[in-house]
């Protein structure tokens, strides 16, 4: 409403006398300086520029957290020329674009930035706000190396109540073989031999699961077929799956990139999904392994029709030694976790009871610098 009422005063111009001019520039003015005031009070950036990259308008916002002053005037992309490596120029004038950005000069920072094109008349500008969000970014850091460290405490004091047990057993088995011994009955003998054997193996299970989450290791990205790691473990567990008269149909959906990723933290993510799977299902079933991509991501989902999931534990399925198998360790799913989340992929479970699960694994794709993500509006660039 206010800018109708400046035009038609405008388009009347001529017909003003002297006074009234005066009156309304004056006027005109003080808006421009409340205008400017409210703008330079706003903690974002806030920068308006004409197609060409000049600078129309920046508040001190902008030039504090871009290290750059006097941005008026000025080639907006000369004064951050680390900008052109992560904004499309041609996208930035047409649609509206929302991206993070990394910048390493003169200080390190990360920025959330968001433009809108707007066209008058044969002329265009865009309108840039910029977020500083380093420190939001480091506070997330924190909280997760917060969480790693609380999740090293109570895998201690699990993986310590676990491997009590089997060292009471193999305490209690040898106390009997000492006194089996004795008394030379060797068929005794040789059953609790057994047991010690068995109590030895899963102790060692333990401790190498144990070892595993407590020590990650940082991933080595190389260039990953995803399908190609995912049928290398399926034929390793081909005669486990023969065994229980498992089948497992793989459909791919499109042509699947390559991604970046350590092959073989992938391989164990792979293994220990596909495992899971096997041990909920009865004989004669069939795993469903579906692979395609978004604009994004490749995703993976992982479907049985096995036992499914008790409520009770779906909220605790990335949780360390929490399982409902009898002889899991519960360190299974939280390593899986753990790599993908070092892999910036994510994971999600769907389960019913009685009818089966289905996991869903989004892996982001090889893109370096920027890619585009179709939205009803316009576009949002994402790093």
């Amino acid at each position: 409403m206010q800018t109708r009422r400046w035009e038609r005063l405008f388009e009347r111009v001529d017909h003003l006398d002297h006074g009234t001019l005066v009156s309304l520039v004056k006027k005109f003015y003080r808006q421009k300086e409340i205008f400017e005031k409210v703008v330079d009070v706003i903690r974002d950036g806030i920068v308006m520029l004409e197609c060409s990259g000049r600078v129309l308008l920046a508040n001190n916002s902008a030039e504090k957290i871009l290290n750059v002053r006097g941005l008026r005037s000025m080639i907006f992309w000369k004064c951050v020329p680390e900008l052109l490596h992560q904004i499309d120029l041609n996208k930035i004038k047409k649609h509206a674009i929302s991206a993070e950005l990394h910048l390493t000069y003169p200080t390190e920072k990360f920025l959330r930035f968001y433009s809108v094109p707007f066209v008058k008349d044969s002329g265009g500008q865009i309108i840039c706000v910029f977020s500083d969000i380093t420190q939001s970014l480091q506070q997330k850091k924190n909280e997760i190396e917060d969480e790693k460290i609380s999740s090293i405490l109570l895998l201690s004091a699990g993986v310590a109540h676990e491997i009590g047990n089997p060292l009471n057993s193999l305490n209690l088995q040898l106390e009997l073989l000492r006194s089996l011994i004795r008394g030379e009955n060797l068929p005794e003998m040789s059953k609790s031999l057994t047991i010690c054997e068995q109590e030895v193996t899963r102790l060692h299970g333990i401790i190498k699961n144990f070892l595993q989450a407590v020590r990650p290791v940082a991933p080595n990205f190389t260039d990953a077929n995803l399908l190609e790691l995912l049928n290398f473990i399926i034929k390793f567990l081909t005669p486990e799956l023969d065994d229980a008269e498992i089948k497992v149909r793989v459909i791919v959906e499109g042509e699947i990139p390559v991604v970046l990723a350590d092959v073989d933290q992938m391989k164990q993510v792979f293994f220990n999904i596909i495992k899971n799977a096997m041990e909920a299902m009865e004989r004669r079933k069939q795993l469903f392994i579906s692979v395609l991509t978004d604009d994004n991501s490749v995703v993976l989902k992982f479907t049985d029709k096995g036992t499914g999931i008790a409520p009770e534990y779906m909220g605790k399925i990335f949780e360390p030694f929490c399982t409902s198998k009898e002889n899991g360790t519960g360190l299974g799913m939280f390593i899986v976790q753990r790599i993908l989340r070092d892999h910036g992929a994510t994971i999600a479970v769907a389960s019913q009871e009685g009818c089966g699960t289905t996991i869903t694994i989004k892996f982001p794709k090889k893109i370096r610098g920027t890619r585009m993500l179709k939205t009803e509006n316009g576009h949002k660039l994402l790093p």
